[in-house]
């Protein structure tokens, strides 16, 4: 049982991972095709988003036995 516990822990934070990357990728890609000025506060807002649900995955792979 704990080997199926484990490989579903490692599944949701591989997902988690993923978006947390996919918000990084939004925040650093959309002021190049943004047309005009880019709002820095909600890039600020997106990249901490994908940092925080990264940080969540590091915390889950953390209840691995």
């Amino acid at each position: 049982m704990s080997l199926v516990r484990n490989e579903r822990l490692k599944l949701a934070a591989n997902f988690l991972n993923a978006l947390g990357i996919g918000l990084i990728g939004i925040a650093v890609l959309r002021p190049v095709v943004e047309a005009g000025d880019p709002s820095y506060t909600t890039l600020a807002g997106w990249s901490f988003a994908g940092l925080a649900i990264h940080a969540a995955a590091h915390y889950i792979l953390g209840y691995l036995r």
